[in-house]
C-alpha cells in the first residue's frame, strides 16, 4: 500500500484537501479579500515567533530585562525573533482594522454574516489588548511607563475601573505579580480565545461567502485555487516583507534600559493609543472619562449596532452612505489624532532631550549587559555600575542647583554656578572677569564677594582707583589654575608667582592670606579631583573655603555632603565632575 493511500485511509486528508482546493469565491477573486489571510498568517508568525521566545524569556522584575537583553544580544538570530515578533504585532492590528473597515464598506455585518462581522471586532479587541499585554514584558523603560499610562486610563472607567486596574498589576505599582498575570494572559489566555475566535470568524466567513457588491456579482464565481489564492499569497508576502524589513532596519525590536519606577522617563502609550492619549488632554480633572470612557464607548457602540442599523441586504455603497460617514469620521479623527500627538512631540524640545536621554541610558544598559547581569536585577546592575552611577548622583544631588553640559535643571533655574568647563582656562578667565554673571556667582549668596579683574567697579570712587589686570597676567593666572585642576602643581609657572602677588589679597594660596575674614576659596589645587572632594565632603572645612562660607546667614550656600554620600560616592562624583566639566 502507497503511503498516500495509507494515510488517507486514515485521515481523509485528499478529501479535506479537495475541498479546499475547489472551493469557489463568489463574486470573482479579489486582492480585498486576501487581507484576512494576511491577517491569519502574521498570527501564525506571532504565535511560532512567541514560543520561541518563550525558551528564553523569563517572567520576573528582577529576570525579565536581562533575558531579554540576552536574546537579543547572545542568542543567535535572537533579535531577529525579537523583531518579528513586535512589528507582527504591530502589523496585526493594521490588518486587523483593514479587515473590519472592508467588511463595513461591503456591508458584510448584514443578514445573515452579523455574527462573523462581531466576531471580527472582538478579534480586532483581542490583538490590540494582545499586543498591550506583550509590550510590558520585556520590562524596559518603555513598556514599564506605558503599562503605566495605559492602566492608567484603564482606572478611570467607573466602577470596574480601578478593579481592573488591581486585577492587571497586582497592587498599586507594577512589579513581580504584574509580570506573572500579565505573562499568562499574553502566553495561554488571549491567545487561547484569539484562535477560537479567528476559528469560527473563518468556518462563518466560508459558510456565508464574502458579501456582494451588486446582484450580478452573484452569476460569477472564481476559484479559491489559484485565483483567490494566489492573490492571499501576494498580500501575505508583501506583509510579510514589510515586517521582515523593519526588523532588519531596527535590528529587531528596541531595548530601552531596565525599568525604574523613580525614574523620569518622558511616557507615552504605544502609538495605536496616541490617539486616545491626545484626546484626553482637553478634559482635565473628572472630565477625562469623556475621553476614556464616552467617546470611546459611543465609537465601540456604534460599530456593534451596524448590523441592526442596516438591515436592508439589497442596498449598496451609496444608499449606506449616511450611516457609513461616522465610521470614517472616527477613522479620520483617531489618525489626526495620533499624528498632532506625534507632531507636539516633535516639537517639543525638552521631550527630544529626554528622549535622547532614555535612548543612550539604553544603550548603556545593554553595553553593561554584555559584562554580565547581577543576581539582583538589571536595575542594580545600572545604580550600581560606576558608569550610570556617578551621572544619578551628580542628578540626585548637584543638577537642583548646578547645570553641567546637559545636566541640571533648565538654563536660566539654577541657582549655583554653571559647572560647564569648569576647571578649564576659560572657566578660570570668566570667573575673573565677570564673578557675578548669573553662570558664574550671580545667583548665589556670594554675589558681590568677588571683584572684576577688567570691569571697573560700579561705585565712581572705587572706579577711580581701578587699574584693570593686564591681559597676559589673566591668561598667565588662567593657565596656571587650568594646571592645577589637572592635579599637576604647576611649580615655577608665572601664574604661580601671579597669584601670590595679585590675588591673595583675598584668597587662600597653600592655607595663606592677607584677609582670614574673606570667603574667597583656596587656589592650590583648585578644580582637582581632591579639591572638588573636599568640596563636596565639607565646603567649609577650610581645604576649599574657609568655615565662614557656610554661615546660616549666607542662605543658599552649598550644603556638606560627608553625612549623606558614603565615602567611595563622594570620590565617584567628584572625579566624574572633573572629568565631565572639563568636557
Amino acid at each position: 500500500m502507497k503511503l498516500g493511500d495509507w494515510l488517507d485511509e486514515r485521515t481523509g486528508y485528499r478529501a479535506i484537501t479537495r475541498k479546499f482546493v475547489e472551493a469557489t469565491v463568489p463574486g470573482g477573486a479579489r486582492f480585498a479579500y486576501a487581507w484576512g489571510a494576511a491577517l491569519g498568517i502574521v498570527l501564525l508568525l506571532e504565535a511560532v515567533t512567541g514560543v520561541l521566545l518563550m525558551t528564553v524569556y523569563s517572567p520576573s522584575a528582577t529576570t525579565a530585562w536581562a533575558s531579554v537583553a540576552y536574546l537579543q544580544q547572545a542568542v543567535p538570530a535572537g533579535w531577529i525573533v525579537r523583531g518579528l515578533h513586535q512589528f507582527g504585532a504591530q502589523a496585526a492590528i493594521v490588518l486587523a482594522v483593514i479587515h473590519v473597515g472592508y467588511a463595513i464598506v461591503r456591508g458584510a455585518y448584514r443578514k445573515p454574516r452579523e455574527l462573523t462581522y462581531w466576531l471580527a471586532l472582538a478579534l480586532v479587541g483581542l490583538v490590540v489588548v494582545t499586543a498591550l499585554t506583550g509590550n510590558p514584558l520585556r520590562w524596559d523603560q518603555r513598556g514599564f511607563w506605558g503599562l503605566r499610562v495605559e492602566t492608567g486610563i484603564i482606572g478611570t472607567v467607573p466602577v470596574v475601573g480601578g478593579v481592573l486596574q488591581q486585577l492587571l498589576l497586582g497592587g498599586g505599582t507594577p512589579g513581580h505579580m504584574t509580570l506573572s498575570r500579565l505573562y499568562t494572559l499574553h502566553t495561554v489566555v488571549l491567545p487561547f480565545l484569539l484562535g477560537a475566535i479567528a476559528a469560527k470568524h473563518l468556518w462563518l466567513s466560508r459558510k456565508h461567502g464574502p458579501a456582494l457588491a451588486t446582484p450580478a456579482d452573484a452569476v460569477k464565481s472564481d476559484r479559491y485555487f489559484p485565483t483567490q489564492a494566489a492573490r492571499d499569497v501576494i498580500v501575505a508576502v508583501v506583509v510579510l516583507g514589510v515586517i521582515g524589513a523593519l526588523t532588519y532596519l531596527r535590528h529587531g525590536a528596541p531595548l530601552d534600559a531596565p525599568a525604574d519606577p523613580t525614574s523620569d522617563y518622558p511616557a507615552r502609550p504605544e502609538w495605536y493609543f496616541l490617539a486616545l492619549y491626545e484626546m484626553r488632554k482637553p478634559f482635565p480633572g473628572k472630565l477625562e472619562l469623556i475621553a476614556t470612557v464616552v467617546i470611546p464607548g459611543l465609537v465601540v457602540g456604534y460599530l456593534v449596532l451596524l448590523p441592526l442599523l442596516d438591515k436592508k441586504a439589497d442596498r449598496g455603497v451609496m444608499k449606506r452612505l449616511p450611516l457609513l460617514v461616522p465610521v470614517g469620521l472616527f477613522g479620520v479623527a483617531a489618525g489626526v489624532l495620533t499624528f498632532a500627538s506625534m507632531r507636539t512631540d516633535a516639537a517639543d524640545a525638552e521631550f527630544g532631550k529626554a528622549v535622547a536621554k532614555a535612548e543612550a541610558q539604553g544603550a548603556k544598559a545593554l553595553k553593561l549587559a554584555q559584562e554580565g547581569v547581577p543576581p539582583e536585577g538589571a536595575l542594580a546592575m545600572l545604580r550600581n555600575h560606576p558608569e550610570t552611577r556617578r551621572v544619578a548622583l551628580f542628578e540626585q544631588h548637584c543638577a537642583s542647583c548646578h547645570r553641567m553640559g546637559d545636566l541640571g535643571p533648565p538654563k536660566g533655574k539654577d541657582t549655583a554656578p554653571d559647572l560647564t568647563g569648569f576647571g578649564t582656562k576659560a572657566w578660570a578667565k570668566r570667573v575673573m572677569e565677570e564673578p557675578d554673571h548669573d553662570m558664574m556667582f550671580g545667583k548665589t549668596a556670594f554675589k558681590g564677594e568677588m571683584p572684576s579683574m577688567t570691569k571697573p567697579p560700579a561705585d565712581p570712587e572705587a572706579a577711580k582707583a581701578f587699574t584693570a589686570m593686564n591681559p597676559a597676567d589673566l591668561d598667565a593666572i588662567a593657565d596656571f589654575l587650568a594646571v592645577q585642576a589637572q592635579g599637576k602643581k604647576g611649580e615655577g609657572l608665572p601664574g604661580e608667582k601671579l597669584v601670590g602677588q595679585r590675588c591673595t589679597s583675598c584668597h587662600r594660596f597653600d592655607g595663606k592670606t592677607d584677609d582670614e575674614d574673606s570667603l574667597a576659596p583656596e587656589l592650590r589645587g583648585w578644580a582637582s579631583v581632591p579639591w572638588i572632594l573636599a568640596q563636596i565632603e565639607d565646603p567649609g572645612s577650610g581645604k576649599t573655603y574657609p568655615k565662614g562660607a557656610m554661615d546660616p546667614k549666607l542662605e543658599g550656600h552649598m550644603p556638606a555632603f560627608k553625612e549623606k554620600l558614603s565615602e567611595k560616592d563622594q570620590a565617584l562624583l567628584a572625579r566624574f565632575v572633573q572629568e565631565q566639566a572639563g568636557k
